[in-house]
């Protein structure tokens, strides 16, 4: 999986686990603190306001389901 911020350089990652790691880190472990812009077959599109960053997150449409179904059940996403 890919992700792509306001950087030039992607960040590459193996498995889903480590994309998810990757995006709470980012929220320095504030809950709800995530906004789902946009979200399709091709790309997981994330604000996170505490950083001032949008993420988006290339994969699989199943790694981008299992990704999205994670933020919920852990409530990273704010209402």
């Amino acid at each position: 999986m890919t992700i792509f911020t306001g950087t030039f350089i992607p960040y590459e990652y193996d498995n889903k686990r480590d994309v998810l790691n990757y995006i709470v880190s980012r929220c320095h472990g504030l809950q709800k603190s995530l906004r789902l812009i946009e979200k399709d077959s091709e790309h997981l599109t994330i604000r996170c306001p505490l950083s001032g960053d949008y993420l988006d997150v290339l994969g699989t449409v199943e790694e981008l389901e299992w990704l999205d179904k994670e933020l919920r059940i852990q409530n990273w996403y704010r209402n």
